[in-house]
């Protein structure tokens, strides 16, 4: 759905402004092309990342070739970022996991945060994601140049609504792409109710932060990053599920697979 609306941004836009709107619809296009292939060649810094060796940690190493293994997937590249922020990330091949994730959780529970993280690789989220964010941006250029050099007030009307619609169905599209790395983790990590105990864990560290007021950048789905330790460049909207949604679901799915085991 977020393609079509965009395609027909774009046609709004030739249809609407002629020769502009296709200028406008090229130059769009090509920043969009161009923000892709950057992200997939973003490096990160040494001074703050460190690549995981087998000799660093041999269960998280192993833990993580195995479920990789099972998901069908080559084995990611592991970084641990130098950061109190217990969290985890992933781009292209590779998982993200900071320094302050093994303060928070044990090692059933990291493993099970990495394997969301390949459940988003498996998924290819790792590709998808950065086009549909940037495109966000792209809507927003069209719509103001329909707005600002359009003469019609319908297609005014029209490209307001369809930004609007884009925002909409990004938050839905990142939300069930959340879900799916669930599944997809659920499926391989070792032991699957670890996922549940590591955003319990993380639901209750984030709930001390935030009642001690520290100004840190905070794990929780619905607030903002702090710009450094963004990797994409982040969307207007909340990209993730809660942690209660994502709980509750996992719940019933492995209760689902014990029922299913037990028959």
């Amino acid at each position: 759905m977020l393609y079509w609306i965009f395609l027909f941004q774009l046609m709004l836009a030739i249809i609407t402004l002629g020769r502009v709107g296709l200028v406008i619809s090229l130059f769009v296009l090509v920043g969009l092309v161009f923000l892709y292939r950057v992200s997939l060649k973003l490096k990160l810094p040494k001074n703050r990342f460190s690549k995981l060796t087998w000799e660093d940690m041999p269960w998280l190493y192993d833990g993580i070739a195995r479920m990789a293994n099972r998901a069908g997937i080559p084995m990611p590249t592991i970084y641990i970022e130098d950061s109190p922020v217990p969290t985890a990330y992933s781009f292209k091949n590779s998982i993200v996991l900071t320094a302050g994730l093994f303060e928070v959780l044990n090692e059933e529970e990291i493993l099970a945060v990495a394997a969301h993280e390949i459940g988003h690789i498996k998924n290819g989220d790792t590709l998808i994601f950065p086009l549909s964010k940037y495109g966000q941006y792209g809507m927003g250029i069209l719509t103001i140049a329909i707005i600002a050099l359009g003469e019609s007030p319908m297609a005014r009307i029209l490209s307001l609504f369809n930004l609007i619609a884009y925002y909409f169905y990004l938050h839905r599209f990142l939300r069930k792409r959340e879900f799916r790395a669930d599944n997809v983790a659920l499926r391989i990590a070792e032991v699957p109710y670890a996922l549940k105990n590591a955003l319990e864990e993380l639901k209750y560290y984030e709930t001390i932060l935030r009642s001690n007021d520290i100004p840190l950048p905070t794990i929780q789905p619905q607030l903002e990053r702090k710009k450094e330790e963004r990797f994409y460049i982040t969307t207007l909207v909340s990209t993730h599920p809660s942690y209660d949604e994502r709980i509750a679901r996992i719940m019933a799915i492995v209760d689902m697979y014990r029922i299913y085991e037990l028959n």
